[in-house]
């Protein structure tokens, strides 16, 4: 095995859509006429550090940016959605699981969000100084309150079981919850939050507090009470959002995201989704190479997998803070060079690489 770990031994047979595109600019062809934007959308969980994986995304957004913009001789932004509202601490009280947000733990005066994204906030800088490409870095709490988004996720809740069928078939429950104004929990998978008035314009909703009691909020296009969903509902959201936002303002939009959230999962709650909200397109999605360990499986944060289990490699890989310390601004150029090679290349964008064949990279 030993001796097949050579970046002489790295092969890119086509897979896939490789087999029928040479270029990434042909991904679009059929949809850039007449833009004026090209918009690249990624977004991430700050629950940790950045580790290799999101590094990896995160920079394949600028490279395909970069690379599309230069093609077609069109302006392009990035913009990052920040998932502050990702859970920081659970609790489980009576069988019901509450979870409290990263934007609600409190450490020093600065939430653990606003903490954690301190390293994502340099690599975008640093990406925008590389690229020119500018980015805009977009709250969660920014985000829920856009007309667009709660019309969809009204649209959503109004038609409950056909929709809870497609972005969650085991418990056929859609998972909107919002916190507790006092202690900030929130009850994780919906099980005690009720619908207690709707219109055709507004839905009002009730959760209860295991220590506060129960708690409403009111969604409309035009208000601003707080209210948060899970990742399938967040992902078709941002599909119909993305749609309409392209057809008014003439841009094209494309989501960026980790190969894991592509197959199954994008035609089951993307594409299913859509079709379900009466769309007859989809958004545009490009997903960045997954990077998996050495039995195949996806790269994942620490707090993912086993304490311990990614002990035996360099810190470096794991956290970025180490990995600024333990390969400097020249392994962050080395990284950003190999991703920059994935765009021009469908055969080597569109395949998963080893964290073995980082190590080599940054080790040349």
């Amino acid at each position: 095995m030993g001796t097949l770990a050579s970046l002489d031994n790295v092969f890119y047979p086509p897979g896939g859509i490789g087999y029928i595109m040479s270029d990434i600019a042909d991904l679009v062809h059929n949809k850039i006429q007449g833009k004026k934007e090209i918009i690249i959308n990624c977004s991430a969980q700050p629950n940790s550090h950045p580790h290799l994986g999101t590094v990896t995304t995160m920079m394949t957004s600028f490279a395909v940016g970069k690379y599309l913009g230069d093609y077609y001789s069109l302006p392009v932004k990035v913009i990052f959605d920040q998932l502050e509202n990702s859970p920081a601490q659970k609790l489980t009280v009576d069988g019901v699981i509450y979870q409290k947000s990263l934007a609600d733990i409190i450490q020093d005066g600065q939430s653990l969000a606003d903490k954690n994204m301190e390293f994502f906030r340099y690599i975008f800088a640093e990406l925008s100084k590389k690229t020119g490409v500018p980015h805009i870095i977009r709250s969660y709490e920014e985000y829920q309150k856009l007309p667009t988004v709660r019309r969809v996720l009204l649209q959503i809740l109004q038609n409950h079981d056909r929709f809870a069928r497609i972005v969650s078939p085991s418990d056929q429950k859609l998972h909107v919850r919002f916190p507790c104004p006092v202690c900030k929990f929130a009850d994780k998978h919906a099980r005690t939050i009720k619908i207690m008035d709707m219109t055709e314009d507004s839905i009002s909703l009730v959760s209860r507090c295991f220590e506060h009691g129960e708690h409403k909020i009111t969604i409309r296009e035009d208000n601003q009470d707080f209210v948060d969903f899970n990742a399938a509902l967040r992902d078709l959201i941002k599909g119909a959002f993305i749609i309409e936002e392209d057809q008014e303002n003439e841009t094209l939009s494309i989501m960026v995201d980790g190969g894991d959230w592509s197959g199954v999962w994008a035609l089951r709650v993307h594409c299913e989704g859509l079709l379900e909200l009466g769309y007859s397109q989809i958004a545009t999605r490009v997903f960045a190479p997954v990077i998996v360990d050495w039995s195949g499986a996806k790269f994942s944060k620490s707090l993912y997998v086993r304490k311990g289990a990614y002990d035996y490699l360099p810190k470096g890989l794991i956290d970025f803070s180490a990995f600024l310390s333990m390969y400097g601004m020249e392994g962050f150029d080395k990284l950003w060079g190999e991703v920059q090679e994935w765009v021009k290349k469908p055969s080597k964008l569109f395949r998963n690489y080893s964290v073995d064949y980082f190590q080599l990279i940054l080790d040349k």
